[in-house]
This record gives structure tokens, sequence and C-alpha cells, in this order.
């Protein structure tokens, strides 16, 4: 039975190696080969494009067998299927932050490993689009006008997520938001920030080019972009 799965699999018949292989973990379940059957059970979910239930059998993989030669593959598995469900930027970002935390998870477990830059990458991705999601939240109010509410989403983000391309735009943001509302010391504090962190940004060129490498915000209203 373990064959005809594992040859169902290869030929890219995902549906029948899950039935195979359900039904083999069912009958059989103190098999020597019950981790490798998961294994494929879990890749067949994962490549018909069922994330959860992937992700729902790699993680049974780490749970029952931990010590296992192929846990290291099962956990960067869960990582991967919740990248696969992190959703368009503008729909709730659960399922990215989920992502995030399990790829951490493989680079904090099994660091310096292949699993753990591959791993390393997509945490790195979701951290990212996360990022991007609360810049989206603050420019939302920025082009509203709405400053005091825009700026709230960027110093958030600052907070979680400093040193992400999304913080060079935040730190512009933030900057053209004080220069609004005429609060010069904050704008400064952003500028001079925005070209200490991301010198070679095109926020920062931005910046020189309306306030110049070492003056304040400029006097006139400073237009946001599009984000």
């Amino acid at each position: 039975m373990f064959e005809l799965g594992a040859r169902d699999f290869e030929a890219g018949d995902w549906d029948e190696a899950v039935r195979v292989f359900e039904r083999f973990l069912y009958e059989d379940p103190t098999n020597a080969r019950i981790v490798e059957a998961r294994l494929y059970l879990a890749r067949a979910y994962f490549n018909r494009e069922d994330y959860l239930t992937s992700a729902s059998e790699f993680s049974r993989i780490i749970d029952r067998h931990p010590g296992d030669v192929r846990a290291p593959e099962a956990s960067l598995g869960i990582c991967k299927s919740y990248v696969a469900l992190s959703p368009h930027i503008q729909r709730d970002q659960a399922y990215t932050l989920q992502a995030f935390n399990a790829c951490d998870n493989v680079v904090q477990d099994f660091g310096g490993s292949e699993v753990s830059i591959e791993a390393e990458q997509l945490r790195d991705q979701m951290r990212e689009k996360l990022a991007r999601k609360e810049l989206s939240r603050g420019d939302f109010y920025f082009r509203r006008k709405l400053y005091d509410s825009g700026i709230i989403y960027y110093n958030g983000l600052l907070t979680l997520y400093p040193r992400t391309p999304a913080a060079a735009q935040a730190l512009l943001r933030l900057y053209q938001s004080y220069t609004e509302i005429g609060w010069e010391r904050e704008a400064e504090e952003a500028r001079q920030r925005l070209l200490r962190d991301f010198p070679d940004s095109d926020e920062a060129r931005e910046v020189r080019a309306n306030g110049g490498e070492g003056g304040g915000p400029p006097s006139g209203p400073v237009q946001g972009r599009s984000p």
C-alpha cells in the first residue's frame, strides 16, 4: 500500500495519494514507515492546495516524532503552508502572521541548515507584507488628510518592523504628516531618522529634494504619493 501511494504521488495524482496514505495510516499506525507516509500525505495535501490540512499533517509529525530526521522538512512544510495561505495585502493578515511565526520557528530550531535558509527568506517576505499592511492602513488616513490617525499606524509600523523597506515609506509619511499639521520638531526627527537609517532609499532622496540635506521641512504642503 505504501508503494502504491508513493507511485500515485510521483504520478501527480494527489487525490489518490491522499486516499491511499490516509488508509495506510489508519490501518497500520505502528508501521516503521509511518513518518514517511505522513510526510507524503502532507505533501499531497499541499500539492492539491489544501494548505490548512497540509499544515496540520506536517504539525503531527513535529508533535509525535520531534526527534525524527524528517522533522526539519516537516517544520518547513508548516511554514510554506501558511505562506501559501497568506492573502492579498488588502485582506486580513492573520495567516501572514502565522506564516511569519512558523517560518521563524524553523530558523530558530534548525539554524544553519538548508531548511532554515529557505524559511528565513519566507519569514522576511512575511515581515515585509505585514509592514506594508500597516503602511496601507496609515495611507488610508493620509490620503484623506486625517494625519493624526495615519501617524498612529506609521509609528506602529516603525515599532514592529523598523528595518523593512516599508519603514522608509512610513518615515516619509510621518515627515509629510507632521509638516502638514505644523509639528516641525517631529517632522525634523522623522526626516533625520529617514536619512540616517535609509540613506540610499527613494524616500530619502525625495526628502533631500524637498528640504535639503541639512535643512528643515519645506515651508509649503508636501504632496503624498500613492502606495
